[in-house]
Formats: C-alpha cells, sequence, structure tokens
C-alpha cells in the first residue's frame, strides 16, 4: 500500500468537495479536545484551518489540521488536529508535509500542537519542545 501526503486547496469550494473525508475525523477530535463538532466544522468551512489526509490511495487514513499565524517575519503553521490510525505506517510522510508547508506557503517554523506520545515521535523527527501548555479545570 502507498500513502501520500495530500494538502487540500484553501477554498470553500475543495473542502466542500471533500468533506465526506474530513467530516468522520471530526467527531473524535471534537470527542477529545471537548470543542463542539460545530466549531471544528466552520473552522475548516471558514477556511481558518487547512485541512490534509494522509491517503492510502482509496481513502484518508489521517487527517491534518493547519492554522498559520504570523510571528515578526516568521510564518508558523500550527499543526493543531493530527488524528488518525496506524500512525507509525504513515509518520516518514512528515518531511513530505514540511517541505509543503515551506515551498507552498512559506512557512519557516513548524509548531505542532500535540499529545505527549506525538511529542515523542516528533523528538526523533528533529522538533523540540519550546513550552509546555498547562491546564486545570475550574
Amino acid at each position: 500500500m502507498s500513502l501520500a501526503f495530500v494538502p487540500i486547496p484553501i477554498t470553500q469550494q475543495a473542502v466542500y468537495d471533500c468533506a465526506a473525508f474530513w467530516l468522520p475525523f471530526l467527531e473524535g477530535i471534537s470527542r477529545r479536545s471537548k470543542e463542539p463538532i460545530a466549531d471544528l466544522v466552520n473552522a475548516v468551512w471558514e477556511c481558518r484551518v487547512q485541512i490534509a489526509f494522509v491517503w492510502d490511495g482509496e481513502k484518508p487514513r489521517a487527517l491534518i489540521g493547519i492554522q498559520y499565524k504570523k510571528s515578526g517575519d516568521e510564518l508558523i503553521a500550527e499543526i493543531i488536529w493530527l488524528t488518525g490510525k496506524g500512525m507509525r505506517e504513515w509518520q516518514h510522510l512528515l518531511p513530505e508535509m514540511k517541505r509543503y508547508l515551506r515551498e507552498h506557503h512559506g512557512c519557516t517554523i513548524i509548531r505542532p500542537i500535540c499529545r505527549p506520545g506525538w511529542s515523542r515521535e516528533l523528538k526523533k523527527r528533529g522538533f523540540k519542545t519550546t513550552h509546555y501548555i498547562m491546564e486545570l479545570a475550574l
């Protein structure tokens, strides 16, 4: 099986055309993040989050959600969603994603916002910890 990184253009038509592929992933993201699914759908529909797939030739195996932010002269690609099954089978595509973000968007920094399990894998690929996000329920 061949896997590929497939970014979706940031247009409402492109988002609409592939909605059947990205919508199923949002339920799990909503459940884990506790964000209402409507808010996640709106973020994609309004093109505030660019989506990309890890594609196996027939269907998506994973969904990646990317937000772009400026910081001085830097353009940062924040990976806010990275979800799917069989991570070990497709994590080798991360260099392709980095190349895409640099060449097509001019990004100079990739900043994954991830759970601890992902941080261990990303450190193996050259990422470093720059911040910790702490949380306290009130």
